[in-house]
C-alpha cells in the first residue's frame, strides 16, 4: 500500500508535487476509507478533482511510468528512456526527473527514490524501514560520471555474497532499474524479489477499462462469485438481465501470419514469443435479458454503454480487490448516473482490504457520496503563469462537517476550481465564426 509518492520535472509537473493517501483523524465520515498499518491510517482511495487540462492524467501517468521504469529489462543497453520532462522551464532539460515513494508491504514500510534523464538513471536507493522511524539501506545505485559507470552498494545486513553483488552491479546498465538487473541474473534475494514483485504485480497500472470485454468475459468464466456478485448488483438499478454465459474460443494462427508478424517485430524476445504462439483465445459473453415475453440472449456488445462501463470497472475492482492491486482510472464514472458511481466506489471501499484506488474525475456526482471523506479529495490546478501542475490537498479538508460538499464546490470553496467560469457567448462572435467556417466576408470585407 502506498503513504505517499512525490514527483518532480515530468510532464506537467515541474516542482515536486506530492500525492499522499495518509487519512486524517477526523472519524464522522466513512471509516469503510481507511486501512490501518500500525499507527498509520491509510486511504483506500482519493479523488484528483481538476478541470480540463490542469494535469490530472498527467499524475497518473506518471505512476504507471514509474511502474512500467522499474520493470523494463530493455534488450538494448544503449535505448533511452522514453518520456518527457517539464518543457515550459529551459533549467528543466538540464534536471532530472525524480520520484520518491514511501510504501508498505504487508506490516513492513519501505522508501523507492528514483532520479533520471532521457539518457540514463542516474540515482536509485531503496531503504526498508524498522523499530519505527529508523530504516536501513537494501541498496543505493549511483552513476559515476568520471567513470562512466554506476556503482551500487548493498547494504552489509544483505544477505549476498561479494560475487553476487558485484554481478548485479555489472547487470546494471543505464536504462535499467537495480530490480531489475538482479532479475537477470541466476541470484537467490528475498529482499529484492519481494519487493520488485510488489511493483509488477501490485503497485499501479494506469486502466483502460474501454477494451475490456474479454477479460470481463474470462473473469465469468473461471470466477463464478464475480458471476454471483455481479448478478446481484444488476438487479440494484433494475436490469432485467437474469443470467450470462461467457464462452472460450481457440483458433490456430495460420503459418503465413506468424512470419509476418515475426518480420514486423525487431527485438529478438519478441520475435521468441511469435515463433511459439499456436492459438489465439477470444472471450466472449452473452447476456440473458428477461421480458414478458421471454427470456432473449444478447451478445456483449449489445448491451447499452452504461450497462457495459458498470460491468467493466466492477471487473476490475473485483480482481483487484482479490489481488491486492493498486489502481489508476482517468475519468473514473464518466457517462454513468450518480448511483451508479457510488455503488462502484462503496464497493470497492466495503470490501477492499489491501486495494488502493486512485482516479481523476470532473464528476460533481460524487460529492453527494453519503460517506465522502474531505480528506479524499485532492484538487489539481495548473499554474497559468509557468503552466505547471500542483496539488492541494488541504482545502478540501479545511470545509465545515456540517457544510454539504457540493454547496461548498457551487460556493467556489474548491478555490482553484472556479464552479463560475465565464461562458463563451457565441452569439457575439457567430459572425467571425460563420467566416472562418464558410469562408464568408465579415463586415469591411475581411475574410
Amino acid at each position: 500500500m502506498i503513504q505517499k509518492i512525490t514527483i518532480s520535472n515530468f510532464f506537467s509537473i515541474r516542482e515536486p508535487l506530492e500525492v499522499s493517501f495518509e487519512a486524517s483523524r477526523e472519524k464522522q465520515y466513512g471509516e469503510d476509507w481507511i486501512i490501518q498499518i500500525g499507527s498509520t491510517r491509510l486511504l483506500k482511495a482519493i479523488l484528483l478533482y481538476g478541470a480540463n487540462g490542469s494535469g490530472k492524467t498527467n499524475i497518473l501517468c506518471a505512476l504507471d511510468f514509474l511502474r512500467h521504469t522499474i520493470l523494463a529489462i530493455p534488450s538494448n543497453v544503449d535505448e533511452g528512456i522514453s518520456y518527457l520532462r517539464f518543457a515550459l522551464d529551459p533549467k528543466c532539460a538540464s534536471e532530472d526527473t525524480k520520484f520518491d515513494i514511501l510504501f508498505y508491504i504487508g506490516s513492513t514500510k519501505y522508501r523507492y527514490r528514483l532520479e533520471l534523464t532521457p539518457q540514463r538513471i542516474s540515482y536509485e536507493e531503496l531503504r526498508v524501514f524498522h523499530n519505527g522511524n529508523s530504516s536501513r539501506s537494501v541498496y543505493t545505485r549511483k552513476y559515476n560520471a568520471e567513470r562512466g559507470v554506476n556503482v551500487v552498494r548493498f547494504g552489509t545486513w544483505m544477505t549476498l555474497s561479494p560475487k553476487e553483488r558485484k554481478t548485479i552491479e555489472d547487470a546494471t546498465t543505464a536504462n535499467i532499474t537495480v530490480l531489475s538487473a538482479f532479475i537477470t541474473r541466476n541470484i537467490s534475494c528475498e529482499e529484492l524479489s519481494k519487493v520488485r514483485n510488489y511493483f509488477k504485480y501490485e503497485f499501479f497500472r494506469l486502466y483502460d477499462v474501454d477494451g475490456a470485454d474479454q477479460e470481463v468475459a474470462k473473469t465469468l468464466k473461471e470466477d463464478s462469485s464475480f458471476k454471483q456478485i455481479l448478478l446481484d448488483l444488476l438487479q440494484t438499478f433494475h436490469s432485467n438481465i437474469v443470467d450470462v454465459k461467457a464462452e472460450e474460443e481457440t483458433r490456430q494462427i495460420p503459418e503465413e501470419a506468424r512470419q509476418l508478424l515475426m518480420q514486423m517485430k525487431s527485438s529478438e524476445s519478441d520475435k521468441d514469443i511469435i515463433a511459439n504462439l499456436k492459438t489465439l483465445t477470444k472471450w466472449t459473453s452473452n447476456y440473458i435479458h428477461r421480458t414478458e415475453l421471454g427470456e432473449f440472449e444478447l451478445s456483449d456488445g449489445l448491451q447499452s454503454e452504461g450497462t457495459k462501463s458498470f460491468i467493466r470497472h466492477l471487473a476490475l475492482f473485483y480482481k483487484a480487490i482479490k489481488g491486492n492491486w493498486l489502481i489508476a482510472l482517468d475519468e473514473f464514472g464518466s457517462g454513468m448516473q450518480a448511483k451508479t458511481q457510488h455503488l462502484l466506489l462503496d464497493f470497492f471501499l466495503k470490501f477492499s482490504r489491501h486495494s488502493q484506488l486512485i482516479f481523476a474525475t470532473q464528476s460533481l456526482g460524487y460529492l453527494d457520496f453519503p460517506t465522502m471523506r474531505r480528506d479524499a479529495i485532492q484538487i489539481v490546478s495548473k499554474d497559468r503563469s509557468i503552466g505547471q501542475t500542483s496539488i492541494d490537498a488541504t482545502t478540501v479538508r479545511g470545509i465545515h462537517k456540517n457544510i454539504k460538499l457540493r454547496r461548498a464546490y457551487n460556493d467556489g470553496r474548491f478555490t482553484s476550481i472556479d464552479p463560475n467560469e465565464p461562458e463563451v457567448d457565441l452569439k457575439e462572435l457567430s459572425t467571425k465564426y460563420i467566416s472562418l467556417i464558410y469562408g464568408e466576408p465579415m463586415e469591411g470585407g475581411v475574410v
